[in-house]
Order: structure tokens, then sequence, then C-alpha cells
């Protein structure tokens, strides 16, 4: 029996993501998952991630001169319905393999491009939603008050409805930092002060939250005085004659970079204090959805408490950012480990603002890595 040259979890769920879950199919777009009736958990799914050169000898498009990698590769995959994925199996004259390609680019192109006018609104709307730091979805904030907010949760991104009810079952064994809600489409999150219940809606689940009061800010002319960090060397540096200074608004981009460089469980005094710039950016690097989750953790940073054990005080990391806007990528990879990004937020004392900000990715793998399902 002929070996096939099959796509990875990883790849097939990747290929899904790049898609919106749609059929990349010309004129098709067709939504292929949702909730099925047989469990709270299941679901129906009727998308394939199809090979654009075909897997085995004897298959359409197959390419002798690619080697198995690139048979298996998420360049060689392209997201479709049954209906489509059998289409295109039957007849290679028409759907040659650069048609196909085109297919997937015009298609992913658009999803990109849907992605990026969802993060420009301000409007309540589908988006990213994230529920403590295992479970991220797409779904929209249906309504809140001063003590619950109530999420719409659609289809998941990280983790799944075993992941939600593992987070339910276990919250009170939950650390206090991991204990959160984070919606993209206002910029915002809340900490949860008692497990949330989910109940079954008809485009996913239903997620009421509890949430605590909004966690206070300080003033950005208020924030205390700190060593100067260059931003070339990453280095102190002297200036008339002594160590360099920063204090107030002045101080805000050195804080973001330094919060969002350190990977949570690096620091040996705080280990649950850090960021998940790099761990997403390692495993979205090619999804349209990576400036969205980067937003995520820095609306995290902006408005979850952290507990301070040493310092015996509880303050949000950011200190003194209000909302988050907009998290910008300005560049397609790291220069020297380093990812320059633009952050537009709601500075307390300051109004909106804007900087630039190159962060550190480590190449070292992360301590907790993101599941994908």
């Amino acid at each position: 029996m002929t070996e096939r040259d099959e796509f990875s979890p990883l790849t097939k769920r990747a290929v899904a993501l790049r898609a919106g879950y749609c059929c990349s199919f010309s004129d098709c777009s067709q939504l292929t998952v949702g909730p099925s009736e047989e469990s709270s958990s299941a679901v129906a799914g009727i998308g394939d991630a199809a090979h654009i050169c075909a897997a085995a000898p004897g298959g359409r498009r197959y390419d002798l001169s690619m080697s198995p990698e690139q048979r298996s590769h998420i360049e060689n995959a392209i997201w479709l319905c049954a209906n489509h994925a059998r289409l295109i199996d039957r007849d290679s004259v028409l759907y040659t393999a650069d048609n196909l390609r085109e297919m997937k680019r015009t298609h992913e192109a658009a999803c990109a491009e849907k992605v990026r006018k969802a993060s420009s609104q301000s409007t309540l709307t589908d988006d990213l939603l994230a529920v403590g730091p295992g479970i991220v979805c797409i779904g929209e904030l249906r309504g809140f008050d001063e003590s619950e907010w109530t999420l719409d949760l659609k289809h998941f991104l990280v983790g799944d409805v075993s992941a939600l009810i593992q987070f339910v079952d276990t919250f009170p064994r939950v650390g206090r930092e991991d204990r959160f809600i984070l919606v993209n489409s206002i910029g915002d999150g809340r900490a949860l002060t008692s497990a949330p219940a989910v109940s079954k809606s008809e485009t996913g689940y239903l997620v009421r939250c509890p949430v605590a009061p909004r966690s206070p800010r300080t003033m950005a002319q208020q924030l205390g005085s700190q060593w100067a960090i260059s931003r070339a060397t990453n280095d102190l540096f002297v200036e008339k004659g002594q160590i360099a200074r920063v204090s107030g608004l002045a101080s805000l981009p050195q804080i973001i970079r330094s919060c969002l460089s350190i990977q949570r469980g690096e620091s040996p005094f705080h280990p649950n204090f850090g960021a998940r710039f790099a761990e997403y950016f390692a495993a979205f690097r090619d999804s349209p959805w990576l400036g969205q989750l980067l937003k995520l953790e820095v609306i995290r940073q902006s408005a979850i408490p952290y507990n301070d054990d040493v310092m015996k005080r509880q303050y949000t990391p950011f200190h003194c950012v209000d909302r988050v806007w907009s998290v910008e990528i300005l560049a397609e990879a790291p220069t020297k480990n380093r990812l320059p990004t633009r952050f537009e937020l709601e500075v307390n004392g300051v109004g909106r603002w804007q900087c630039d900000v190159s962060i550190f990715l480590s190449s070292e793998r992360p301590a907790a890595a993101v599941k994908i399902r």
C-alpha cells in the first residue's frame, strides 16, 4: 500500500483557521463547522484540508518533484467544504494546482481583510474572546453590567469545550492571575470572582461570567521613576554624568517592552508574571488572527491585576492603560529576536496615545505552550 504524505493535525487546524473555517472554493465560502445536537460538546464539521498536489502517486495533480515534506506542508493545503474537496479530485484539467493556489490566496486575503476591519471597529461584533489562559474563541460580548458579563462563544481558536468545562470545574484551584475574561472588540477585560456558568446557545455556548469591578489605574503622570533602558542595546546608559532615569508617561514604552518581552515562568521571583507574545507568534505566525491574539495579551496586561507576592501589592502590569485600541505588527519577522509593534492605547490622564516598541521574542520554548485543537 502506497504511503500518503498526510497533513499533521496542526497543519489542518492552521489551514482551516486561515480560511475562517469557510470553503476556499471560488464563490462558495460555505461555513464548514458548527454545533452538533448529539451533545453539548459535540461539533459537526463538513470541511477538509485538501491536497493541492496529491498526497500519493496516482492522485490528482501529483508532483513527482515534490518531497514528502512539501506535500504535507501547509502551502500544499487548501480548506474546502466536502463537496468541493471531492470535485477538485475529479477534474485536474479544470482545477490545476495554480488555479487552486490562486483560490486559496484570494480567499485567505479576503479573510484577513475581514479580520482587519473587525479590529478597527469599536462596536460589539464577532471578535476574539478569552476565558482564562487556555481558551480563546471567536464570538461576541452579548451583555454586561457591573457584576456580570455574558459571552457568546461561537468557535474555539485555542482550547475546546472540554477545556472550558475543566476551567469551570477546577476554578477554585485556578491561580488568581488566570481568572479573567478578555474582549478584543472593546479593548478591555475583567477578573472573574467565581466560576462562569455555561449553557448552549443557537450559535455555540453562552457563558455568564461573574466579574470583579474594574481594576484601578494610575495616572500616567504619576508613574514612578525607574532606570532608563536603551532601545538600541537594551542596557542602562549614562546621561549628563549619571545613569539615566525615566518617569511619568516617558516610562510607559519601557514598561510595555519589559512586560511583553518576559515570557510567563521566565522570572524566578515572579513565576506568574509575563506575556505570551513569543508563544502566540510561534503558533500563529502565518495566521490572520495573530494581531488579534497579541491584542488580547495587551488587554490582559492592561486590565487584569497581578498579585505581587514579593512587594505585597496588586496592580495591572501596564499600570495606566484604560483601554487597548489596536496592536499592529510592523514587520513580517523579528530582527535579532525583536518584533517592531505599534500600540494605540487609551492612557489614564493622557487620552488616546500611540507608540512603537520592539518586543523581544525569546527563541526558547515557552513554559506553557498554546494548545491548538
